[in-house]
């Protein structure tokens, strides 16, 4: 590739983040999220919490040990955030899976690639950690979510009939999962 044709596309960072550097980082998280939420393309949320609150459970997020938080920049600014939410380490019998709690990602990022990125960097760190199935719930409402998913290996398991009521109706929760069981790293 030429200097002239990588000038012109995205530059994309990929981060596990432990801390948050700035006051910036937060408001860019948030507003992610914030436009994930309207675009239908997020896992937690059927509408924006109050931007306070949504601050304080990041904020709050990374006081958590068995939280692993991380945010997809595209040429430099926030436009994506994953949290993943393992197990606690003193049970006897350990798990040995971890749910995706948030995944969002900015509409105007979607056709970049950051999404797919995102969801690599989050698989590779998970199985790192020791943990070689990734469980993901959502709600039928997230219709582009559910197949980007799909898209990406991971297999629908279950239905709950009765998952949670939305603007006065019950919707459908659909259970995904995928496994690196039979990778050699496990």
């Amino acid at each position: 590739m030429d200097n002239i044709t990588s000038n012109l596309l995205p530059k994309i960072d990929l981060e596990h983040i432990t801390a948050l550097n700035n006051d910036d980082d937060i408001h860019a998280i948030c507003e992610s999220i914030e436009a994930a939420i309207l675009a239908g393309y997020h896992c937690r949320w059927v509408k924006a919490p109050p931007r306070h609150l949504l601050e304080s459970y990041i904020k709050g997020s990374l006081l958590v040990p068995e939280k692993t938080l991380f945010t997809g920049r595209l040429d430099g600014h926030i436009v994506s955030f994953c949290e993943v939410e393992t197990p606690p380490k003193e049970i006897e019998t350990p798990f040995i899976s971890a749910y995706i709690n948030i995944f969002a990602v900015a509409p105007y990022a979607i056709n970049v690639g950051i999404s797919r990125r995102l969801l690599l960097k989050v698989e590779q760190t998970i199985a790192q950690l020791g943990f070689p199935i990734i469980n993901v719930q959502i709600d039928e409402s997230q219709k582009k979510l559910f197949q980007f998913y799909l898209d990406n290996g991971y297999h629908h398991w279950a239905t709950h009939p009765y998952y949670r009521k939305i603007n006065g109706q019950i919707v459908r929760g659909f259970f995904l999962y995928k496994s690196f069981l039979n990778t050699p790293s496990f």
